[in-house]
């Protein structure tokens, strides 16, 4: 009976959903060169069909929030044009995310993480009250978006508190990212290392008490 009280304590209570306004909600934003043209093309993380939710019960996944169906929209500054990807952290389980209602956008953390010359950026959300998961989504010259090592490995950064980390660090041949495990005996800092195996197209990783 604890044990169940706990987890409805800790499930968000869902609240009213309330649509916003025609315009786009970006959650984050960012510019790097993803065509090769020696000029900043523009990427916003964006959903025009988000609902926003305020939970009235406290909980640990509670307030108020932006949840929908979100897409990677990148103009490139060499045609133009505009491309857009559908993306979500899980999507064989949900093809919707959510984001806490924040007033301006965060910024988008890029990286090429598995060495092979393009552009990589982040995305998470929020996970318990100790950390975030984060996905690893590449960027193509021609603007298509996708996520990459899907869920290999799954990528905890605490504390996170951002839907785009620089705590996931590009190094050669990798990533590297530190995660505290609160559920450890004793509880503390681990720090992993992750090589990329591209004939694989996977990564191998090791972790280490920090």
């Amino acid at each position: 009976m604890t044990r169940l009280l706990l987890l409805l304590w800790l499930s968000p209570a869902f609240g009213d959903c309330v649509r916003p306004d025609p315009t786009p909600w970006v959650v984050a934003d960012g510019k790097v060169d993803v065509d090769g043209d020696g000029v900043a093309d523009s990427i916003q993380i964006e959903t025009r069909d988000g609902c926003r939710v305020q939970d009235e019960e406290p909980c640990a996944g509670c307030g108020d929030r932006i949840e929908g169906h979100f897409v990677a929209v990148v103009w490139l500054s060499r045609s133009r044009r505009s491309v857009s990807t559908p993306i979500a952290l899980h999507p064989k389980i949900s093809d919707t995310m959510w984001f806490w209602n924040r007033q301006y956008p965060s910024g988008l953390s890029f990286g090429d993480y598995n060495g092979d010359g393009r552009a990589d950026f982040n995305l998470g959300q929020f996970t318990n009250s100790v950390k975030w998961e984060y996905g690893l989504f590449t960027v193509h010259r021609d603007g298509r978006v996708h996520q990459f090592a899907l869920d290999h490995p799954e990528i905890y950064v605490a504390p996170g508190d951002v839907p785009s980390t620089d705590g996931i660090e590009p190094i050669p041949g990798g990533i590297r990212f530190r995660d505290y495990g609160n559920a450890d005996d004793p509880p503390g800092w681990w720090v992993f290392t992750c090589r990329w195996q591209a004939k694989r197209e996977a990564f191998t990783c090791s972790s280490r008490r920090d």
